[in-house]
């Protein structure tokens, strides 16, 4: 095991002993799944892909695509959006074609 990784398990522990959480502020973990999409891909017609984008809008800024059966982490909910974490992206979807264990 490198220097480095000690070093990151070490501070991990640390955070966890004292009660913090590198994640969202959300009591419950929320987790999403994409569904109802078409099957066919068009770019130029937004078909077949649910966009991820940096603001609550659909004119904003595609970051991300997702298709149906992916899954993604639920941290919060503005109007018609989820804000998401895809594990890679954090962004904004369309709550329209995600299925979700929130409650909301």
């Amino acid at each position: 095991m490198s220097m480095r990784s000690v070093l990151s398990a070490l501070a991990m522990l640390t955070v966890t002993g004292l009660g913090l959480s590198a994640g969202p502020a959300s009591a419950e973990y929320c987790e999403g799944r994409v569904h109802g999409l078409s099957r066919y891909y068009d770019l130029a017609t937004g078909s077949g892909f649910l966009a991820v984008r940096s603001r609550p809008t659909s004119s904003s800024r595609m970051l991300a695509q997702l298709f149906n059966g992916d899954r993604v982490e639920i941290t919060g909910r503005q109007g018609s959006w989820y804000r998401v974490w895809t594990g890679q992206v954090d962004g904004w979807a369309h709550h329209r074609w995600l299925r979700n264990s929130c409650g909301y």
